[in-house]
């Protein structure tokens, strides 16, 4: 057997192609799509022989493995993109992205630029934990537990595998490994903020397994340790007392209803952007926002009030500048319904972001952000 040498983005970018589509479209796409992209799934999962590994990856002979398995990456995307209909409209962005960034990594490596088509491959991993949260754990991918149970998880950095996990709809594993990452002595508190294991595990935990107990018990044990700066230690507490009292199912019937008074009570609790002692709260938001909008036609004003509130919510829970789901479903909610009040909320909460420095920190705004910023307050003021 050879040994695992290349990059594991490669695999990595390929198991969220086959994934995204079969596991998302396997109700709404034709037989013969899902058979095709089944059949991608497993043979890709086959060439998991690289590891993360820059030299291997820029190594000659492995070129033509890499630049096929690139090449399938960069098509099944797009086939994603083009074909990957019958989602609510959230999960555009996400098919957009990966589309547009498979196709830029294979460019990069045709290029030989192989830390740029690494960095972009890697990324892609964003997508995956971003798509697959919003669909409830019991919407399962068969071969992704063969693929898991074919790899050395154990070599694999925790927040790596994770990810993994997550691509292949293990999402009671993944919420175990994301508890070892919050137990293991090697990561400091402040580290396992900085790498957003907090809104990833409760993503998982709240919003794929409708789960609180697990996580408030998990956080109570953290919330003990020595190393807690004060402001993570008044967060956390703040964070277990929510989801001691958050209770999703009692709001079947009611959801926007609910997300809506969610979402306002946390924004009144909060003092600006970078303030995390209501992601809980958020997180239960885009949890009840997207079942929701899976659970039957919206109108037009209804739809667009669901984008505003997982736009906000969003703010507040990624920190990702990959993946900016914020200006995409704010913009979707003023397209929607432009003449409503939910445009005017979007369009100023859409204008504090900017303003936060999230989007573009310490540079001016680029020329089509601009652009299409002016576009979106002439629709908004007619």
């Amino acid at each position: 057997m050879r040994s695992r040498s290349a990059s594991a983005a490669v695999v990595l970018a390929a198991l969220i192609i086959g994934l995204s589509v079969c596991a998302q479209a396997q109700q709404t796409q034709p037989a013969t799509t899902q058979a095709a992209m089944r059949g991608i799934f497993v043979t890709l999962s086959k060439v998991y022989d690289y590891s993360f590994d820059a030299t291997a990856f820029a190594d000659p002979k492995n070129r033509s493995e890499i630049l096929g398995t690139l090449t399938a990456l960069a098509r099944n995307a797009e086939e994603l993109n083009a074909h990957g209909g019958g989602l609510d409209p959230s999960f555009d962005l996400a098919r957009r992205s990966i589309s547009r960034d498979a196709t830029e990594a294979l460019a990069s490596y045709r290029d030989q630029n192989f830390i740029g088509s690494r960095f972009i491959l890697n990324r892609i991993t964003d997508n995956c934990v971003t798509c697959h949260t919003k669909l409830p754990a019991e919407r399962q991918f068969g071969p992704g537990k063969a693929f898991l149970d074919s790899i050395d998880m154990e070599k694999l950095p925790l927040t790596v595998r994770a990810n993994l996990q997550i691509a292949a709809r293990q999402f009671a594993d993944a919420q175990k490994t994301y508890e070892d990452v919050l137990a293991d002595p090697k990561m400091t508190a402040d580290d396992l903020a900085a790498f957003d294991v907090f809104p990833n595990y409760l993503r998982v935990s709240v919003g794929s397994m409708n789960d609180t107990k697990r996580p408030a018990a998990t956080l109570e044990k953290f919330a003990k340790r020595a190393d807690m700066p004060p402001a993570l230690k008044a967060d956390v507490a703040v964070w277990i007392q929510s989801l001691q009292t958050l209770k999703l199912d009692a709001a079947k019937g009611g959801e926007l209803v609910t997300a809506r008074a969610m979402v306002a009570d946390a924004r009144a609790k909060t003092a600006a952007l970078s303030d995390r002692s209501r992601l809980v709260d958020f997180v239960g938001a885009i949890s009840l926002v997207h079942r929701y909008l899976r659970e039957g036609s919206r109108s037009d004003m209804e739809k667009a009030e669901a984008y505003y509130l997982l736009g906000v919510s969003e703010s507040f829970v990624s920190r990702s500048d990959w993946i900016s789901e914020t200006d995409y479903l704010l913009e979707k909610a003023i397209r929607t319904a432009p003449k409503s009040d939910t445009a005017k909320q979007s369009l100023a909460f859409l204008e504090e972001y900017h303003r936060s420095g999230y989007v573009v920190p310490a540079r001016a705004v680029p020329a089509d952000m601009q652009i299409n910023m002016d576009e979106l307050r002439k629709l908004v003021q007619k």
